[in-house]
């Protein structure tokens, strides 16, 4: 069965061993899809961790490194449905990309993001509490 994974869940499976342990746990019968842009999505999450002086360069390598070396299927994206979200929603685009990836396949959503859980509401997209 697929499950979409956004942005918040691939990262703490990249760097929190806290919340990985859990997160593998309740992911375990789910083939985990991300939308096209997670690439992206990724890499500004580093960045971000680096502005806020979280994390070192080394540390932002490792993330990048083990992301690049995981298994997690890609959607392609599709602008316009996504565009419909972030109107209807008043999100931005990079979660309406998530959120359309959901709809698409009538998938549930892995996230940590409680925004993300709104506009999953709103949408009537089911949800997998984390």
């Amino acid at each position: 069965m697929e499950a979409v994974a956004d942005t918040s869940i691939i990262i703490a499976l990249l760097t929190s061993e806290k919340e990985r342990q859990h997160i593998l746990q309740m992911t375990e019968d789910y083939e985990l899809v991300c939308a096209a842009s997670i690439e992206a999505e990724i890499g500004n999450a580093v960045s971000a961790m680096f502005r806020r002086h979280r994390i070192s360069f080394e540390q932002g390598q490792a993330i990048i490194s083990g992301f690049q070396a995981s298994n997690f299927r890609t959607l392609p994206l599709s602008l316009l449905r996504a565009a419909e979200i972030s109107h209807r929603c008043n999100i931005y685009a990079y979660d309406a990309y998530v959120l359309e990836c959901a709809e698409r396949l009538n998938a549930p959503l892995f996230t940590l993001d409680s925004g993300m859980k709104q506009a999953a509401t709103i949408l009537n997209i089911a949800l997998i509490e984390v």
